[in-house]
């Protein structure tokens, strides 16, 4: 019976998670273009490319965190019944967005003082600032398309995300081939044209979303309710989102910007370092997508159960997702391992960047459980409402363990001989076991008084 029952909660995570599977491949998919891409140019475009990114990733996941709120918060009213509520969340999440999206905008485009603090050359000095002040322009359609999509995938309905990602990621080859090797009267670009085909791609995103939103039957309703919730109301509208985005965003930002931070501290160390370090970067987050897709699954269920306040099915779910999180890990961690040579040999042509890049993925091939196990209960915390302990233990895995250790594991002999970049990928071995033991723990308390309740 519990085989079967087990079986049965696995059909539906999966089909919550696939359609988020391939729509995150599909998203990440557009950064993969991107380095490939700009690769062809050269190394100087390629470096470009991983420093511009790994300086817009942080300002981009600032805002998505704080909205990310939006899908549990409306899972678990959706449990409960209560459409009006839903609506709220959806009309204060736009509201939301807007300053978000501004901001995000903003910060982008006055970030010459980071770049002044490298020991970059000139040509990827101008290419990654050029970058980071194009992709700014596609922020505020961003923040509001993450809106409508945690809106509905907290409904129970992840194809629309999957069919926009596909649309942005067949557009943005195209876009990239104009921009970045120049069509007609629009000159080359290099790196800084994925900038501009970026932001053209996220605002026709934007204008997917709302024309689902508004012709879905499945959203209709909600939107018939939107005058008897207009306007900006604190304590049942922003109050709920912020407090379990504001921890929910510092816990994606200690993880996003452990990666950005150390493309900043290697900068000093050559564009082959860069660039391998970028290429290793790219790959592990393609293959992060699969394990996080189910954990965002996850998290509706969990905060569906946890509406409906019933203990069996929350168990049903917790223990398929961590079931599916094992599996993925060890299969993520046979990819990284034996097809590294050929994995990283798609993404350039030089020897000195291709050993490196190789190099880290045995790394990526260590972590890979644990990296499936820490963000499957950071999933399922988030169906639970409780995100303050989850963005305390990413705080001391990835920026004390990961970026503090991997530090002195990379610059230092205070252990043993400076590694150089592969001493920070061991730190994020350690930081990312370490997480994976503290959130299980911490899934465990929570679901205990969840049930007592």
């Amino acid at each position: 019976m519990q085989r079967m029952a087990i079986k049965t909660e696995a059909r539906l995570l999966l089909k919550l998670a696939l359609p988020i599977l391939l729509a995150q491949l599909a998203l990440t998919g557009l950064g993969v273009v991107d380095t490939i891409m700009s690769g062809q140019v050269g190394t100087n475009d390629l470096a470009a490319i991983g420093l511009g990114t790994s300086i817009m990733l942080p300002v981009f996941m600032f805002s998505t965190g704080i909205l990310l709120a939006i899908t549990p918060l409306v899972a678990k009213a959706l449990g409960e019944s209560q459409p009006e509520r839903i609506t709220r969340y959806l009309n204060q999440g736009l509201w939301l967005s807007l300053p978000l999206g501004g901001l995000s905008l903003a910060i982008l485009m006055n970030l010459e003082w980071v770049l002044d603090l490298l020991s970059l050359n000139e040509v990827v000095y101008q290419l990654t600032r050029d970058y980071l002040f194009y992709i700014a322009f596609g922020m505020p359609a961003i923040a509001l398309y993450q809106v409508l999509r945690f809106f509905w995938e907290g409904l129970g309905t992840t194809l629309p995300t999957m069919w926009i990602s596909f649309f942005a990621l067949f557009l943005n080859v195209p876009l990239n081939a104009i921009f970045i090797y120049g069509m007609g009267p629009i000159e080359p670009m290099g790196a800084a044209g994925c900038g501009v085909a970026s932001s053209i791609v996220m605002w026709v995103m934007l204008l997917l979303s709302i024309l689902y939103v508004v012709k879905s039957k499945l959203t209709q309703p909600f939107l018939a309710l939107q005058k008897s919730v207009l306007g900006i109301n604190w304590t049942t509208g922003l109050k709920p989102i912020l407090m379990l985005g504001i921890p929910t965003t510092f816990a994606l930002l200690f993880e996003v910007s452990l990666f950005s931070m150390i493309a900043l501290f290697v900068a000093p160390l050559g564009a082959v370092v860069i660039a391998g370090h970028q290429i290793a970067i790219n790959f592990t987050s393609l293959a992060f997508m699969v394990p996080l897709s189910f954990a965002m699954a996850l998290t509706v269920r969990v905060g569906l159960g946890y509406g409906e306040n019933n203990p069996a099915q929350l168990r049903l779910s917790l223990i398929t997702g961590f079931l599916f999180a094992v599996i993925l890990g060890l299969f993520l961690a046979f990819i990284s391992y034996f097809l590294r040579m050929d994995i990283v040999g798609l993404y350039s042509k030089d020897s000195e960047v291709l050993y490196l890049a190789a190099s880290l993925l045995v790394f990526a091939a260590i972590y890979q459980v644990f990296d499936a196990i820490q963000v499957t209960a950071a999933g399922a915390l988030r169906g639970f409402h409780d995100s303050t302990i989850t963005m305390l233990v990413t705080f001391v895995s990835y920026w004390g363990i990961g970026l503090g250790l991997g530090y002195v594991f990379t610059f230092t002999d205070w252990i043993f001989a400076p590694m150089g970049v592969q001493g920070f990928w061991l730190g994020i071995v350690l930081g990312l076991l370490l997480a994976a033991i503290l959130l299980s723990l911490r899934l465990k308390r929570v679901y205990r008084r969840a049930v007592i309740k």
